[in-house]
Formats: C-alpha cells, sequence, structure tokens
C-alpha cells in the first residue's frame, strides 16, 4: 500500500542572513492568546490557544494551515480560558486552563475529549508533551499545587511530587529532562520524566517562562527585564537584566545553540546570536500596546502569539523547502520532488542517496530508486550571497516485491460461532502490513494488520473454514500463507430463563421456564452449579423444567461441540405463612361517640395485615396505613369489644392475635323536660333525668340560670322576649359525655289579671276557673282567631271569630281544661297576634 507524504521535514537548517522583518498579522480573534504550536516541524499548520480575559475568561482555540496568515476557531468554552497547549502531532494535541478544562484531540482539533488527570482543581497552569506518549501538566489546586504525568498519551496519569509552589510554565530539555518556572522564583527540574522535582535555582521573585536548547542550555524568564540561564544543565546559573523598561519576560525560542528570541509585556521582542550573552531589540516598530506570551522557532522561521488576537511571524530570507508525492515506493519507481523555498532562490543543488541520478540542479527533479533501502535528501538553496541547506533523513523508503508468504497461520481449529479467535504468523522481511482473509466470507470476519489476526466468528453458518494470510508493501502484495483449516461449529442460541419466584409451604415449588430452544440442542437445568432433573431436548419453543424447590437455577444448552449459557437466573425461595401476630396496642377505655386509634406490630413473613372487632357492630374500622387503624366507635354500642390482628401474603393467613379487651362506654344523651312557651319576667324549672355521678353543665341563651346549675334541674329566669334556647351537657364517671338537643322557648310578652294587653283588649278572672272573658274594646272588630296552648305546646282549644259590635265581652269556657298554666293567642284581622298566660284552678 502506498502512502501520499506532502510535509516538509526539517532536521538541520543553515541559512547566511537574517535581513527580515516581523509580520504583524490580526487572526480576526480578539483572545488574549497564550500558547502557539506549529507540531512535527512544518510551517503551514499551528495551533493557537487563550482567553477572553485574564483570569477565568472564555476560552478559544483557533488553527491555520497558511502559516499564519489566516486563521479559524476550532474550539471556545465559557470560563474555560486556555493557559498551556501542546501538540506531539499534527492530529493529536492537548489544551489545559481555567476552570479544570485539560481536553485531548487526534483529529487536528475538529473534535475534543475531556478528562479529569486531578482534582480540586483551580485551573490548569500548562502542559507539556516531549512525543506521542509522554508528557506532563502542572495545576494549581485550590489548596496547593500538583502534577502528574502520562506515558501512554493521556489514557491514564500518574501524581508526581516535587512542586510547592505555582509552576506557570513547563520546558521539556532532552532525554527524561524537564524544567519548571514558579511564582516563587524558583526553577525546578525533573530527570524522570515529570515524576519527581527538585529545585535547580531559587532566587526569590517571580518565573513565568523557560525555555531550553539542549539537556544543558537554557533560560528562565522572570519579572522586571530579569532573567537567569545556565550553560551547565542547572549546575550553576547567570542572572542578568536585559532590554530597557523592565518587561516581564514570558518565554524563549531557539534557533540553534547561538540564536535566541525573548518576548515579553509589553509588546517585546529581543534577540542574541550569542547564546544570550548579549542582546538588541529585534521588533523597534513595537507599539508596546500588547503583551506576547509565547515565541517558537521551526524550520527556521519564527512565531509568537499575544494580546488582542495578535500573531507575529518572522522567516528567513532565503529558507529551504520541498514536498514528495511518495515518500514510500517499490524499487525501480520514481519520485517527484517540488520546490516550496520560500524568498525566491535562482538555484538549487539536490541530493538523492539512493536515487538516479544522485544529484541534481534542476528546481523540480525526479528521481528513480532502483535498490531496496531507507535514503536521506538535502537540498541547498542560494540566491546571490545567500544560501539556506535542509536535510531529510531517512526521508524516502523503497521497498523490494515480496517473494515469501507468511507461515501457515497457527490457532484453534475447531470454534464455535460468534466467539472470537487470534490467529498467528510468523515475521518475514519487507512487509508493511499483514492481510489477513477466512474463506469463505459467509464463516465470519477476520481483522488485523499484524502478524496477528482476530476472527469473530459467525453463527448462522457452520462447516469448514480457512484461515490465510499475506505480507503487502508499497509494491503490492506477496504470496499467500499456507492454509489453516478449521471447523465452526453452531453455538446454542441464549434465550432468557423466567418464572421462578417463591413457593408455599406445602407446595411443589416454582416452575422454571426456558423463554424458547432449539432442535439438535440439550438443554440442562444447574441449582446452584449442580445438574438438576433430566436433560431437555430443544423443541423450537419454550421449555418447561418443572417445579423446583428453593436455589438459584441456570440452565446450559449445548449441540455436542459448542454449549452456551441462557439469559438470566431464576431464584425459587420457600414462602412461609405468616407467624402469630402480636396483640394491637391502643386505648381500652372509651367512649362510644368519639374514634381512636390502634397499631400493631407487622408479623414475620406478611405482606398485609387483617384486623378483626368483634362484635362487628360495635364500630367502623378505616385503614390509617399499613400497620395502623381508627376505629369511628358505635353511639348505641356499649360494652366490652375485642380487636385482634393477623398477618397475610399469598399463602394465607397467619394465626390470630390475642384480642385487645376494650371497654366501650355509653356517652349520656340528656333529654331536657320543661314549658316551651313562657312569658318574659316568668321563672320557668326545666330538667333531665336524674343519674347518680353524672355531672351536668347547662347554657342558656336569652335567660339566667337562677339556681341548679351543676344538678340534673335549673330554674330560669326569662329575660327577653323571643326565642330562648337551653342545652345540657352531661358526663359520667366514666369520663364520657354528651350533650342535649336544643331545647327552643318561645317567650312572650304576657299580662297579668285585668291588665291591658293593649288598649282595646283586656282578659279576666285570673285564674280561672269555668270560663275566661275577654273584653274588646271600641274599635276592635272583624275576624280574629283565638287560641290556647299548654305548657307542653299542644293546642287544646281554637276559635275563629267575625266580632261585629264595638265592645264585645266574649266568653272562653275553661271548665274542660284540667289544672295549670295555658297561653292565649289572638290573633286579629290585621295580622298582629298578642299572647298572654293564664292559670285554670
Amino acid at each position: 500500500m502506498k502512502k501520499l507524504y506532502f510535509l516538509i521535514i526539517a532536521i538541520g537548517i543553515t541559512f547566511s542572513v537574517y535581513s527580515q522583518q516581523w509580520t504583524k498579522i490580526n487572526t480576526g480573534y480578539d483572545y488574549i492568546f497564550k500558547a502557539i504550536d506549529f507540531p512535527e516541524g512544518q510551517n503551514n499548520i499551528g495551533f493557537a490557544g487563550g482567553q477572553s480575559v485574564t483570569y477565568q475568561g472564555d476560552g478559544i482555540v483557533i488553527k491555520t494551515t497558511d502559516g499564519g496568515n489566516t486563521w479559524s476557531q476550532l474550539w471556545m468554552g465559557v470560563q474555560q480560558g486556555i493557559e498551556g497547549m501542546s501538540f506531539p502531532t499534527l492530529q493529536t494535541g492537548y489544551v489545559c486552563g481555567w476552570s479544570g478544562y485539560f481536553a485531548k484531540t487526534t483529529d487536528g482539533g475538529i473534535n475534543w475529549t475531556v478528562s479529569t488527570p486531578g482534582s480540586d482543581i483551580y485551573y490548569y497552569n500548562d502542559v507539556c508533551f516531549k512525543d506521542a506518549n509522554n508528557g506532563v501538566l502542572v495545576a494549581s489546586l485550590n489548596d496547593g499545587v500538583g502534577v502528574w504525568v502520562t506515558s501512554n498519551g493521556g489514557s491514564t496519569w500518574t501524581a508526581g511530587t516535587g512542586i510547592n509552589a505555582v509552576p506557570y510554565k513547563l520546558c521539556y530539555a532532552g532525554g527524561n529532562t524537564y524544567y519548571a518556572a514558579t511564582n516563587s522564583g524558583d526553577v525546578l527540574k525533573s530527570t524522570d520524566n515529570g515524576l519527581t522535582w527538585s529545585i535547580s535555582y531559587d532566587s526569590g521573585g517571580l518565573f513565568v517562562g523557560v525555555d531550553f536548547y539542549n539537556v544543558n542550555v537554557g533560560i528562565v524568564a522572570g519579572e522586571d527585564g530579569r532573567i537567569v540561564k545556565t550553560y551547565d544543565g542547572g549546575a550553576t546559573w547567570q542572572e542578568q537584566v536585559i532590554a530597557y523598561g523592565n518587561p516581564i519576560w514570558h518565554d524563549f525560542a531557539w534557533s540553534d545553540a547561538n540564536t535566541v528570541l525573548a518576548v515579553g509585556t509589553p509588546e517585546t521582542i529581543w534577540k542574541s546570536t550569542d547564546g544570550g550573552s548579549s542582546w538588541s531589540d529585534d521588533y523597534p516598530q513595537s507599539t508596546y500596546n500588547p503583551a506576547i506570551y509565547e515565541v517558537l522557532y521551526v524550520n527556521g522561521i519564527a512565531y509568537a502569539c499575544g494580546s488582542q488576537g495578535w500573531f507575529y511571524r518572522k522567516a528567513p530570507e532565503l529558507n529551504a523547502g520541498f514536498t514528495v508525492n511518495e515518500s514510500q515506493i517499490c524499487n525501480g519507481s520514481s519520485v517527484q520532488f517540488t520546490d516550496q523555498s520560500s524568498g525566491s532562490p535562482t538555484g538549487w543543488n539536490w541530493t538523492f542517496e539512493g536515487g538516479i541520478p544522485s544529484t541534481s540542479t534542476l528546481q523540480n527533479p525526479t528521481v528513480n530508486y532502483p535498490t531496496a533501502g531507507v535514503y536521506d535528501v538535502t537540498l541547498t538553496v542560494t540566491k546571490g550571497s545567500l544560501s539556506n541547506t535542509l536535510y531529510s533523513p531517512d526521508l524516502i523508503t523503497v521497498q523490494s516485491p515480496l517473494t515469501n508468504s507468511p507461515t501457515q497461520p497457527t490457532g484453534s481449529q475447531i470454534v464455535c460461532g460468534t466467539t472470537v479467535n487470534t490467529y498467528f504468523t510468523t515475521a518475514i522481511s519487507n512487509v508493511e502490513t499483514y492481510y489477513w482473509a477466512v474463506s469463505p466470507s459467509s464463516a465470519g470476519v477476520i481483522t488485523g494488520t499484524g502478524l496477528s489476526g482476530t476472527y469473530t466468528a459467525a453463527n448462522n453458518w457452520s462447516g469448514d473454514y480457512q484461515i490465510t494470510v499475506r505480507g503487502t508493501n508499497s509494491c503490492g502484495q506477496g504470496p499467500v500463507s499456507p492454509a489453516l483449516t478449521g471447523t465452526l461449529n453452531h453455538k446454542p442460541i441464549a434465550y432468557s430463563i423466567f418464572a421462578g419466584g417463591g413457593y408455599c409451604e406445602g407446595s411443589q415449588g416454582a416452575e422454571i421456564i426456558l423463554e424458547d430452544s432449539e432442535l439438535g440442542v440439550s438443554y440442562q437445568l444447574y441449582n446452584n452449579g449442580t445438574p438438576q432433573g433430566d436433560v431437555l431436548a430443544g423443541t423450537g419453543e419454550e421449555l418447561s423444567f418443572g417445579y423446583q424447590t428453593s436455589g438459584e437455577y441456570t440452565i446450559t444448552g449445548e449441540n455436542g461441540f459448542c454449549s452456551t449459557d441462557m439469559l438470566g437466573a431464576a431464584s425459587v425461595y420457600l414462602i412461609y405463612i405468616p407467624q402469630a401476630a402480636n396483640t394491637p396496642t391502643g386505648p381500652t377505655d372509651i367512649c362510644n361517640n368519639i374514634s381512636s386509634q390502634y397499631t400493631a406490630v407487622w408479623p414475620e413473613n406478611a405482606m398485609s395485615i387483617e384486623w378483626v372487632l368483634n362484635p362487628a357492630e360495635a364500630g367502623n374500622i378505616t385503614t390509617i396505613n399499613y400497620n395502623t387503624i381508627e376505629i369511628s366507635w358505635n353511639p348505641e354500642f356499649s360494652g366490652l369489644a375485642y380487636l385482634s390482628v393477623q398477618g397475610v401474603n399469598q399463602c394465607g393467613a397467619g394465626q390470630l392475635s390475642n384480642p385487645l379487651t376494650i371497654n366501650v362506654s355509653a356517652s349520656p344523651r340528656p333529654v331536657i323536660e320543661g314549658d316551651n312557651l313562657s312569658c318574659i319576667n316568668y321563672a320557668e324549672i326545666y330538667s333531665v333525668a336524674a343519674v347518680a355521678g353524672f355531672q351536668y353543665d347547662w347554657t342558656v341563651v336569652n335567660g339566667t340560670i337562677s339556681s341548679g346549675q351543676g344538678t340534673n334541674s335549673i330554674n330560669v329566669d326569662w329575660t327577653t322576649s323571643g326565642t330562648a334556647q337551653i342545652m345540657v351537657n352531661a358526663t359520667n364517671p366514666a369520663g364520657c359525655s354528651g350533650s342535649s338537643d336544643e331545647f327552643t322557648v318561645t317567650v312572650d310578652l304576657c299580662t297579668t289579671n285585668n291588665t291591658l294587653i293593649d288598649d282595646e283588649i283586656r282578659i279576666f278572672p285570673n285564674p280561672t276557673s269555668e270560663s275566661l272573658n275577654i273584653q274588646l274594646g271600641q274599635s276592635v272588630n272583624g275576624v280574629m282567631s283565638i287560641a290556647v296552648y299548654d305548657n307542653k305546646g299542644r293546642q287544646v282549644i281554637i276559635k275563629e271569630l267575625n266580632v261585629n259590635l264595638p265592645q264585645s265581652l266574649l266568653k272562653l269556657n275553661t271548665s274542660t281544661l284540667s289544672s295549670g298554666i295555658y297561653y292565649l293567642r289572638i290573633v286579629r284581622n290585621t295580622g298582629t297576634g298578642l299572647s298572654l298566660k293564664f292559670m285554670k284552678d
């Protein structure tokens, strides 16, 4: 298989003159860009990350594919400002920052996967990967600082030790060595890929950036224009103040051992061409407005990023570069080299190791490679006195056609459907990848490109199959290996077990059922791993394994070659009749005109509780909750009642509890007796039947109790005409109380003997014996009614009269009346009425 490469690979670069100027480009995104990376030594594809404000701002990651001329947004995050970035490859990168945000991309920034290497994160300060697998991550915690290390591309992280101050910036120096700059003025060093750290230099103040040319040579950036340098791997350090205006230096970038750049706040770029001994302003056109946070050299081109969305680039006047149409070919094939140099060179000098021609002065030569091998390419471009060289080691891989086949695969030769099986072969030379095949294709699928193939067997086909493997490289496929023949057997389908459950004492158990079965498959029932009963042959329908007693049941199906555990398990358990219930609790002396609550202890094995009240007519039961009831007692019942309880489940009812004996006392129901007709200012007697030990509490409306309160009889003085009421509440020695019905009394305006009832009506004599005289006045005439009522309110006389003569005297026969108090009621034709109380001797 051929691979196409369009990358410029730069290993060593020299050039004669740096007379070019910095180019300042606005990315189009007004963010503070703190991190920038152009991975894999190329100058077209780059990434930058930043934040909207300095603390807890929104985050952004942008990308360029044209060396920084234009940028596009990849990602944004609310309050997830980016502080650090590391792209070990063009596709794989890491970003970190505020709100504990850490994420990885494996597709060049299109998608991001968030992870949490540490805990209690305030924000991540920086991330640095030395290759695709090994990286270091540092953070400020809510309480302290942290460092984590990965050796598998971020799949897992291990906490490091030795960092005791905020590590603002990380730097990989070489080998297993990293450096970090901290806010306490410490330079930290790790020689075990970041697992343990120690102080290499302690000066106080503030360090915010660090960059090393190799494990020995490096510079650490600080505030107030201060830097510290080492040339012996941190054994000794030199302090220096460079530039004017005391900038805060943020970062350095090394082009070679002599050439190094420094960037900082405000917009400042300084340069040294003697390894950091002396410095000069490399960006005199600065406006000193933005800040510059990170700088790097890639392939002789310098890049920097800063605030307000600014990006900076400085390329050499002459820079060698090229692309190839193929980097892996078959012997005898040719490679097209295309010049991509900048600065408009006028001369090209190519050297092609292993190629024909071996050298060329063409701008875009075509080179043939007749012999297998791995070869270097060098391009030197010239323009007048300027020259620049790009050396690309091991750029071209030439392979020869494969003539040998891999060995016969080894692995299982009897397999079951749906199983996954691995087959192996031995390596042969010049193979790029291995191609595995299974025949027929209906037997399953095999995958893999190395010395092992993973075969997933089909389950809708059975029979003999063959596994083969062949090598491939840029020249095509090699011979097929000898075939390994195997036999694929159907694996029984896994059906679900259902039923089971509880069964009652004395019953045969619970039934175990398999939802479906296959012809040609035998099924065995197991109880906790022990076979139970006979093996059942599949019928193509559900299978019943009968009724089983307590245990955990599983089923296995097998066809003589393959076996399958059926899905799930059936639990069978014994259900016991509820145990005898305890006597319920609650009040045992109550009155029959109230309600009372009772509670029971839940009997063991019960699913519900059943209550029994004897006699049933003693009251009505209402359920309050699962073990509490309320009894509304029958006012007509008194005496002893018995309350019992029993537990109930699907297997029946348990033994009834011993009853709770309840003494239900009758509540008094007093009935008031007395006159319900009376006259104003008259005194009357009202009473109820006397019962020994009872207490009485009387209430009178529109009258006054003159005596008898607390007894069964009271004297009432009626003080207001109209309707009056009397009630009494009686309490017995058991504490039960009851009130009478309301007794209504009509109180009229009544007269004494020969007293004027109104201006025209008089009665006499009073008391009377045989007759009562009613004297009508001059103006009293017309229709009227005369009625007499006894003291029970019963009507005993009624007359309708039409009086035509003035000053009439009417006689009312009272001889038939019994002795006592009576009430005369006269209703005139005007609709007005008068009442009079009189006595009969």
